[in-house]
């Protein structure tokens, strides 16, 4: 008996032993690898949609040249065209400080993206041109005449543009379908100067890339008016905060 319990508390000294030269090593290895806690920078998305058609969190009307003293911010579609006298511009804002949790001025925008739901397009593939607006203005006040690029055709230069997208039912065009939202209309930097304070936010105007078309093309596309959630016009911004 005295034999059997001698063994017995050997083999236990033995594990003893073994479990603190594992735990010692273990210990050791984590201090080599000097593992530290780390606060982890989740994505965040903000969708801001246009519904209610009544809410003032988006702004969005068209501008026609041929109508160059109406306003058109109560009509349920919003369109681009060009042609001999009947260009129409879109001009639309979003306002980023109904996002929630608020998005910070220090956070970095990864990607915004401004979307659209065409409702109907050229036979042709079209550029269309996005241009933040340098001056404030109203949805139910702004026509051709006094909008805040002035009413010269293809103005600002299309070199200037900080997005675009194309829009045609032509093979090969970046956005051939009618009925569905538009890819593209990426306006990340335009956001992220926003967020930051580099620049006001007074949305965007977008145009044809070439106005005063003799063959007359359009592009028209859902208004918040329309009051159809799964087409209003929205700006999906993704970003990342510093802890």
């Amino acid at each position: 008996m005295n034999r059997w319990r001698s063994r017995v508390a050997a083999v236990g000294a033995g594990l003893a032993l073994g479990m603190t030269l594992l735990l010692g090593t273990a210990v050791g290895l984590a201090e080599s690898l000097n593992l530290t806690s780390r606060a982890f920078t989740p994505y965040r998305t903000c969708t801001i949609t246009a519904t209610p058609v009544t809410t003032t969190a988006v702004n969005d009307t068209t501008v026609r040249q041929g109508a160059p003293t109406s306003n058109f911010g109560t009509i349920t579609n919003i369109r681009v065209q060009s042609g001999v006298g009947s260009n129409n511009r879109i001009y639309v804002r979003f306002d980023l400080s109904v996002c929630s949790p608020a998005i910070p001025a220090s956070a970095t925008v990864r990607l915004a993206t401004l979307r659209l739901f065409v409702t109907a397009m050229s036979a042709v593939c079209r550029t269309l041109d996005l241009f933040p607006v340098t001056a404030s203005w109203t949805e139910t006040g702004i026509t051709w005449n006094n909008q805040p690029f002035g009413t010269a055709l293809n103005n600002p230069p299309s070199a200037s543009r900080t997005g675009s997208f194309d829009v045609g039912t032509a093979v090969g065009c970046q956005n051939p379908t009618v009925g569905t939202y538009i890819s593209g209309g990426t306006v990340t930097a335009d956001v992220a100067s926003f967020v930051s304070g580099g620049s006001t936010n007074f949305g965007w105007m977008i145009r044809d890339d070439i106005e005063g078309s003799a063959t007359t093309w359009t592009e028209r596309f859902s208004a918040k008016e329309l009051g159809t959630v799964a087409q209003a016009p929205q700006l999906v911004v993704t970003y990342v905060t510093v802890p």
